[in-house]
């Protein structure tokens, strides 16, 4: 077993379906203390989450922009456009309202939808829906901080799992598939692996290039549109820092 397949959780869980991309995301994102590591960071990857979930499941096919440089052809990833391919019912139903919701967004002549456009207006949602998800399934609980107030803290097991698999490809001893790739992504983009000690220099193999290494496996168009999500998510936030919330 390689990577974080949807169909093959790569850690035990009491519940019937496996956590999805955004939900992973936003579990990492809670910090044992209860914090969130970063408020525009969290709601902003929680976004592109969902759309690379979504990817995952070819729901969706994100297309980031092209040119030429010089001769060269290249990709612009941070005007990535976004074309849906089936809206039919998914069985999640966060993932049945963002198809709704894409399938009645503004598209260009192309017919795609501006993604970044589309995440300016999402991220007002999504970590809170997928906040309230992982309480309900047990994975986040409600506790009061010390001052009052009140805070989700994550089941360390769960997410001490979740951590333990992303270590395991940042070293280099395991191989990735698409949804560790996109998840690697997402916490790098964040500075988030600098929290977890998930090593991801540039030794690192899924980072080392995108057409080789342990990502090779991983089909190109889900490598080009990792890169294209995780450019449209902010590196920092601009008024809490790395402080959280």
């Amino acid at each position: 077993m390689s990577g974080f397949h949807p169909h093959s959780p790569p850690y035990p869980r009491p519940f019937p379906q496996p956590l999805s991309l955004p939900e992973e995301f936003a579990l990492l994102s809670h910090l044992p203390s209860g914090k969130v590591h970063g408020k525009l960071r969290a709601v902003a990857g929680c976004a592109a989450a969902e759309l690379g979930e979504l990817a995952l499941r070819r729901r969706v096919l994100v297309r980031p922009r092209e040119t030429t440089v010089l001769g060269v052809r290249a990709q612009i990833t941070h005007r990535a456009g976004l074309e849906l391919l089936d809206i039919s019912p998914t069985g999640l139903p966060w993932a049945d309202e963002v198809l709704a919701e894409l399938s009645r967004f503004p598209v260009s002549r192309e017919g795609w939808v501006n993604i970044r456009q589309w995440l300016r207006e999402r991220r007002r949602h999504a970590f809170r829906v997928h906040t309230a998800v992982l309480m309900e399934r047990g994975v986040l609980r409600q506790r009061s901080g010390v001052l009052g107030g009140k805070r989700c803290v994550p089941d360390e097991g769960v997410r001490g799992a979740v951590v333990a698999q992303l270590r395991a490809i940042g070293s280099g001893q395991r191989a990735v598939d698409a949804h560790g790739l996109f998840l690697c992504d997402l916490i790098r983009a964040v500075g988030l692996h600098r929290t977890l000690r998930v090593p991801m220099g540039l030794r690192t193999t899924p980072y080392r290039s995108r057409g080789a290494g342990s990502a090779e496996s991983v089909p190109e168009e889900l490598r080009r549109a990792s890169s294209a999500l995780v450019a449209l998510v902010p590196s920092r936030d601009t008024s809490m820092g790395s402080q959280g919330v």
